[in-house]
């Protein structure tokens, strides 16, 4: 690299991140992305008669320390952050140069970034960042990390929760996956939880269990209490079609206004899921 200062930073930063200290690279990165922007290596500029040999190795090295900062916000639960970094990741990722664009961990970060669109329910981005990445994959579901979000997607969308709970429930071989699994199946369980609302008046407490994916009843009551709904002799009563009713109008307002959201999808699906949780609560679980 070019200056005195900047090999230190990026050395502590690699040995911080060897160490899992994921904080102090949080630390680190400000700092070394000041020195990187001092010697115009955080925005590339891949001009012909810029490209050098030394060029590319230095903006390699930006990439690396990008990708650092990527992964260390997604095991510190900062996710805002990961999609900054890679916001700032994709001008690597994605270019005609072959010796930049190049990296270990480019689809790991890529399903990453498509898991978190799903946890938010931003399906409209999700599917628009699917018809962007098919123009530079020949086929992303032969990629066992890229075909990952895609499977929890189309799962989703069809209203196979089962499916998609047991990919998240039994893990993967990659850590970062599993570290936001967590946040991913939170969100399938309130997907359901809203579903569960509109169907039915009320439920028996262990088909709520059932259907949330909970190990106990207890569980199922903690998570109940919370969500606002009223147990009386182990049946949940939901009474909460009107505030539901009132959170759709208004997700329809903001899509008026450009909002990304599920709105559209949801009523979509409705009479799928409670066909579903039908028979789910019939056999005791869902298919």
């Amino acid at each position: 690299m070019t200056s005195v200062d900047l090999p230190s930073l990026v050395k502590s930063l690699s040995v911080a991140f060897n160490a899992k200290d994921y904080e102090s690279c949080e630390k680190l990165l400000g700092p070394t992305k000041v020195e990187l922007i001092k010697h115009n290596l955080l925005v590339p500029n891949l001009q012909k008669s810029n490209l050098s040999e030394t060029y590319i190795s230095d903006l390699n090295i930006t990439k690396n320390i990008l990708e650092i900062g990527a992964l260390s916000s997604i095991y510190l639960s900062k996710f805002d952050i990961y999609q900054s970094y890679f916001t700032q990741l994709r001008q690597f990722y994605f270019n005609d140069i072959k010796a930049l664009n190049d990296s270990n961990n480019k689809c790991k970060l890529i399903s990453l970034y498509l898991l978190i669109l799903l946890s938010q329910g931003d399906v409209t981005t999700f599917h628009s960042e699917l018809e962007y990445l098919d123009k530079h994959f020949s086929d992303l579901e032969d990629d066992e990390l890229l075909s990952y979000p895609i499977k929890v997607d189309r799962w989703l969308m069809e209203g196979s929760y089962q499916k998609a709970w047991g990919l998240l429930e039994a893990g993967s071989a990659v850590p970062e996956l599993d570290v936001f699994s967590k946040t991913l199946m939170e969100a399938i369980r309130d997907e359901i939880a809203m579903s569960t609302e509109l169907a039915y008046e009320s439920l028996p407490l262990m088909n709520v269990k059932t259907l949330l994916f909970f190990n106990t009843e207890k569980n199922a009551e903690t998570f109940a209490l919370e969500r606002g709904w009223e147990i009386t002799n182990s049946t949940v009563y939901f009474h909460n079609k009107e505030r539901i009713n009132q959170n759709v109008v208004e997700e329809e307002i903001e899509e008026q206004d450009g909002k990304a959201n599920m709105t559209g999808t949801k009523l979509a699906q409705f009479n799928l899921i409670k066909k579903t949780m039908d028979y789910a609560v019939n056999i005791e679980t869902i298919i």
